[in-house]
């Protein structure tokens, strides 16, 4: 169909003389898209539905974009990228490119998709059709995403409110992380996981005394102090577990002062402790309690003292 320009309640939709086409204005209904098709005769690609299956097997909103690219290539044989761009808050169709708000009736607009490829007027009907279904299973994970930016950033700022209280500087705490990270691959384990730990494990530092820091980082250590240091784990644990922390930050916390000699807080012995929990317990060890190499000799794996000490 060419050469048509349609106001239906609001939504814009042109045809030109040439194919293209054109959709814009009020983001409609599926009932209105259905009735619109009715009433000018246009044909709706109800295969977009068959997305759903698709979009239901991602577990994160960093997923959906393969899960809609693999879909229309799999089905249309066409090559599509998408995006999601949390301030644009557009509507507007045409052949190159589908984008869409992302409406959601308790949380309002949560930024757009924008969906680049090769359409006919007939697909980007039909996932107008299927919009409410897209929004029902993307908004979680949007919301769920912006939740864990806003957790991290809080993360971030109490990660270094709280190690000024332990007197590190800066430098420390990129040593720190450079351990974690540099350990992460001999482990195989999850590089953001192990930052985000490292940020999370000593948040019951809240519950120690400042003097206690003093003596820990000056080396004036009393009987007693470092049984008094550990029982920031105990109390991390309880305030992770009531924001409803991941398991492997949990984890983390109430295992990285275990060691694999079992002479640690927990008893746990060689793979008994997460190796998340080993990663920063190490890095903690040498950053934040200055330990040397030969105290703390069989408690860590051999090739951790030659990554970190040697190389």
């Amino acid at each position: 169909m060419k050469g048509i320009s349609i106001d239906f309640d609001g939504t814009i939709c042109e045809v030109d003389s040439t194919g293209n086409f054109y959709i814009y204005g009020q983001l409609p209904s599926q009932d209105d898209v259905y009735e619109m098709a009715i009433v000018y005769e246009l044909k709706i690609a109800e295969s977009i539905f068959d997305l759903t299956h698709n979009l239901l097997t991602a577990v994160s909103l960093e997923e959906i974009p393969i899960k809609v690219s693999t879909f229309f290539r799999e089905k249309f044989n066409k090559n599509v990228t998408m995006e999601y761009d949390e301030e644009l808050h557009e509507f507007r169709m045409n052949k190159q490119q589908l984008v869409v708000p992302i409406v959601s009736k308790n949380s309002g607009t949560l930024g757009s998709t924008i969906i680049k490829g090769d359409f006919s007027l007939e697909e980007a009907l039909g996932f107008l059709a299927f919009y409410d279904s897209f929004v029902s299973i993307v908004e979680g994970m949007i919301i769920s995403h912006r939740l864990e930016n806003l957790l991290r950033s809080a993360l971030d700022t109490m990660f270094v409110t709280l190690n000024k209280r332990v007197k590190l500087e800066e430098s420390d705490l990129k040593l720190m992380e450079e351990i974690v990270s540099k350990l992460s691959v001999v482990e195989n384990v999850n590089l953001e996981e192990a930052k985000l730990a490292l940020r999370t494990i000593n948040v019951g530092f809240v519950g120690l005394k400042d003097e206690l820091f003093d003596r820990i980082k000056s080396g004036a250590v009393r009987d007693g102090d470092y049984e008094e240091f550990l029982k920031h784990v105990q109390y991390g644990y309880e305030i992770l577990k009531d924001m409803d922390a991941p398991n492997f930050i949990i984890e983390a916390c109430l295992y990285h002062h275990d060691f694999v000699d079992g002479s640690g807080l927990s008893k746990l012995r060689g793979t008994e402790i997460p190796k998340l929990a080993l990663i920063v317990g190490f890095a903690e060890n040498v950053v934040l309690l200055g330990k040397h190499k030969e105290e703390m000799k069989g408690k860590y794996p051999d090739e951790y003292f030659r990554i970190i000490f040697e190389e």
